[in-house]
């Protein structure tokens, strides 16, 4: 287990598959000792306050228009469903 100095702050929980809670986050501890090979990250949630063991496939880094990230990476925009593909 590795304690993250200092803790990240804002990373992102969910996603498809994910059971629960969603929303921002700080991340304190990593634990990369698991049997399936996945590293997981020890979060204390916003929005409820508890801490949640999320793995690392549910976990994400913020928007940052400044490094690129524009778009909120767990939630992706619904295909489009009015039969042109997203063509005009």
């Amino acid at each position: 287990m590795l304690q993250l100095d200092p803790p990240l702050v804002r990373v992102v929980v969910g996603g498809p598959g994910w059971d629960g809670p969603t929303g921002n986050g700080v991340a304190n501890l990593v634990d990369a000792g698991h049997r399936d090979d996945d590293i997981v990250w020890i979060i204390d949630m916003d929005s409820t306050g508890q801490t949640w063991c999320v793995p690392n496939r549910f976990v994400r880094a913020p928007r940052n228009i400044t490094y690129g990230r524009k778009m909120d990476p767990i939630h992706t925009p619904a295909p489009s469903t009015n039969g042109t593909n997203g063509r005009h």
